[in-house]
């Protein structure tokens, strides 16, 4: 009877034991999202590595086929709009084959008078109940194409931005090459100013040109990021602009896809705007964009997957899939929380997941911030990403509880700073 007598003790253990393997294994899969995505970026960087040349390759100067209309929103922008204005004076474009219209929308302080004294067309817009940038870039383009013939492309620049020389010769040759919509490389001004305006410089270098870069590369539609992008007076024509939400620029460029166009990248120009210099200040823009940014996977996620698997075509897919990508700072710290479980839980499959995920995102990271030759200062700030980490979680999770932003607030503007490369 004695085996019978010991037997029941030894297996409650066992039973004991099933609940942690249960919870390790259901923690497999969101990890395992988390790596497929920081293998997704590690492609780009890969694709990129193969076109970054081009990026510091002069273009030859443009005999200026094209007419533009560079379109500057501009709302309480006095103090910052003089640095714009002079930086697109100084393009090297025929200055008879370009029109400066400054939109001068809902504004209190002098921006009109500002853009009139140095010699810019300005068209004011009061609508207090229409409010922000995408109202105020639809009002302006109507207004254009009213006019009927007179130009074959417009650029958008925003106006706390800085315009590298050769920004219409660039976008010239690429339109006349045969894309239809394109965007220029969007840079941070002032990195050397403060860890968050370095922090800051790396997001935007690694979401806005080295994933650019990638999607070129693979022949994805790369995006538009607002300002220094660029239209066919044809392409407006077909799609007009009638997006106004929280991420305008977003998604207009998700109803391009979803009509059969795509954007190209354009390193060799860029804009440069200087960013806050504190996490606080740059705290209500960011939580417009995660805003913004989940208003349109619920949105245009489904549409765009659905239709691309419809027609087969991959460039709808990405475009529809790639939002579902987590930010740098929650795939950190998922990544985090799952080596921590499995840890507690016995669970080396897991830990093991996990720190592969956070090895990827790392070199992901540092080989980004490398192939951009960013400053050293981008490096040492990345010792604050913890801080960072926690800001975006906490966003997340007001924005989970439905404590988002309701409406478009301006955002702090830093003094604006000459472009990182200048054609």
């Amino acid at each position: 009877m004695e085996p019978f007598e010991t037997s029941e003790p030894l297996s409650k253990p066992r039973r004991r034991s099933l609940l942690p393997r249960l919870i390790g294994c259901a923690l497999l899969a969101p990890q395992g999202a988390l790596a497929v995505s920081t293998g997704y970026l590690l492609t780009l960087l890969l694709a990129a590595r193969g076109v970054a040349q081009a990026a510091t390759t002069p273009l030859v100067a443009s005999p200026g086929g094209l007419r533009f209309v560079v379109l500057v929103p501009a709302h309480d922008e006095q103090s910052g709009i003089r640095a714009t204005l002079e930086s697109l004076e100084l393009c090297s474009y025929p200055r008879d084959a370009w029109r400066t219209i400054v939109i001068a929308d809902n504004c209190t302080d002098r921006t009109g008078d500002c853009a009139r004294e140095a010699g810019i067309e300005v068209w004011e817009r009061t609508d207090p109940r229409r409010r922000g940038k995408g109202f105020a870039l639809g009002w302006a383009l109507d207004r254009l194409q009213a006019e009927g013939n007179t130009f074959d492309a417009v650029v958008v620049l925003d106006a706390d931005c800085v315009a590298s020389s050769n920004l219409l010769s660039a976008i010239d040759q690429r339109l006349r090459s045969g894309a239809h919509a394109v965007q220029v490389d969007y840079v941070v001004a002032n990195p050397d100013d403060s860890n968050a305006s370095a922090l800051r410089f790396s997001g935007f270098a690694l979401m806005n040109t080295v994933r650019f870069l990638g999607k070129q590369r693979l022949g994805l539609s790369c995006g538009l990021v607002g300002t220094g992008m660029a239209f066919t007076r044809d392409l407006l024509a077909r799609e007009p602009w009638t997006a106004t939400g929280f991420v305008e620029d977003a998604e207009y460029h998700l109803r391009l896809v979803h009509a059969g166009e795509r954007s190209e990248f354009v390193p060799e120009a860029s804009v440069s705007s200087a960013v806050p210099t504190s996490l606080k200040a740059s705290s209500d823009q960011q939580a417009r964009w995660e805003q913004g940014k989940l208003q349109l996977i619920r949105h245009w996620s489904p549409r765009l997957v659905s239709a691309g698997l419809a027609q087969r075509d991959i460039v709808r897919i990405h475009a529809g899939l790639e939002w579902l990508v987590p930010p740098q700072s929650l795939i950190a710290a998922g990544s985090m929380g799952s080596a921590l479980a499995g840890l507690l839980l016995g669970s080396r499959r897991l830990v093991l997941l996990s720190a592969g995920t956070l090895a990827a995102q790392l070199t992901f990271v540092l080989a980004g911030l490398r192939l951009v030759r960013a400053p050293i200062k981008a490096y040492r700030a990345l010792l604050l990403a913890p801080a960072l980490i926690a800001r975006k979680v906490a966003l997340y999770v007001r924005l989970l509880r439905g404590r988002g932003p309701t409406s478009w607030v301006r955002t702090e503007r830093e003094a604006p700073a000459t472009s990182r490369r200048t054609g």
